[in-house]
């Protein structure tokens, strides 16, 4: 209930603090609800792969050709109220069967409120936290890719050593998709701040959170700054996570993340992240992730790539991809890439890399 009271007090302060009284020559318009999202139908291959345990190939043998998929629906509420201040709901929902999510009958992906005005933006819900929302654009294969998405997709089709790296493989701050509070300040002569708080990194579903069990009263924040030279637009930012252990012993979990991205004029970018986890349940090390990206027309091409370590031992995680990607209509296009990727466990008996090949063709709704 205190959690519930305090997230109500804090929309009725930003509505209070936003201003304006209700005209009386005004219509009120009912908030609207729209309906979209995405569907990436995917067929590729393994071009080769090799992996070994004790200097033994243990490779399984599957077909040569596969099918995958990638879809949500979004379910998106919408309303302006009389002072100007806009509400946004969203709902995200997995279109496919397969995937953990499916197995443990929770289909739901992110959701949550926001309330955007003069002061900024609230936004309360499971969703992404400040770090996410502000430095994902500036970071790496995340700005400049133009097919799969690097960070998730490269192990669907050449499997990493598993068990070793974690957050590491993701150029992201990752509080998860929990719910949690954060705020983003507007922007101030290209400035711009932004904070969360973080009850727990797993959904809660309005419960009390066992503090004896579970990381707990999480914090991240972030900064960047925009601007312009000329005909180059630049980004530069840095965030920073960190999470309470378990009151029976668990360690903290910190990490931090740096990010900048350059946009020259001619249609090329040019992106870059660096990160570092302390993560007691999972990978301490470090992630440097890159991408460069042109586009001309209709058609994109990009070339990125992540590499990381781990701090205690010498296991790794190196993969890189090109892309071409057509447009061939408004939320239609095809992409075509070329994946590699390559892991070592932390005591060098397992090794796995390969070369994957797959083509897409993904429809925005």
């Amino acid at each position: 209930m205190r959690t519930h009271l305090m997230a109500g007090t804090a929309l009725v302060a930003a509505t209070m603090l936003a201003g304006g009284a209700l005209a009386a020559d005004k219509k009120m318009m009912k908030p609207s609800i729209s309906v979209n999202g995405y569907y990436d139908a995917i067929m590729g291959g393994v071009l080769d792969e090799t992996h070994e345990m004790g200097g033994e190939d243990v490779a399984v043998d599957t077909s040569g050709l596969d099918v995958k998929t990638d879809t949500e629906v979004h379910f998106n509420g919408r309303a302006t109220l009389d002072n100007g201040m806009k509400l946004h709901a969203r709902w995200e929902f997995e279109g496919q069967e397969q995937g953990s999510r499916a197995v443990a009958g929770d289909w739901n992906d992110e959701y949550f409120l926001s309330v955007s005005g003069s002061f900024g933006k609230i936004i309360l819900g499971g969703t992404g936290g400040a770090g996410v929302k502000m430095l994902t654009g500036m970071s790496g294969s995340w700005a400049t890719g133009v097919g799969d998405t690097l960070n998730f997709d490269s192990d669907d089709w050449i499997g990493s050593v598993a068990g070793n790296f974690g957050t590491l493989q993701h150029a992201r701050l990752d509080t998860g998709d929990g719910d949690k509070a954060t705020y983003i300040s507007p922007k101030f002569g290209g400035f711009q701040i932004g904070v969360s708080y973080v009850p727990t990194r797993s959904a809660e579903n309005n419960g009390r959170i066992d503090a004896e069990k579970t990381g707990h009263d999480g914090f991240e924040g972030a900064a960047s700054y925009s601007g312009k030279f000329g005909d180059v637009s630049f980004a530069v930012g840095g965030g920073m996570a960190t999470q309470q252990g378990s009151n029976d012993g668990g360690e903290d979990n910190q990490e931090w993340l740096v990010a900048g991205k350059l946009s020259f004029g001619g249609g090329f970018t040019v992106a870059i992240a660096h990160k570092q986890t302390d993560d007691p349940m999972g990978a301490r090390g470090q992630l440097t992730d890159a991408g460069v990206r042109f586009v001309t027309g209709p058609n994109q091409f990009s070339l990125v790539g992540s590499h990381g370590e781990m701090d205690d031992t010498d296991a790794f995680y190196t993969t890189a991809m090109g892309s071409y990607a057509r447009v061939l209509g408004p939320g239609v296009k095809t992409h075509l890439n070329l994946i590699w990727n390559s892991s070592e466990s932390h005591d060098g008996m397992t090794e796995r890399s390969g070369i994957s090949l797959n083509t897409a063709l993904k429809v925005v709704f």
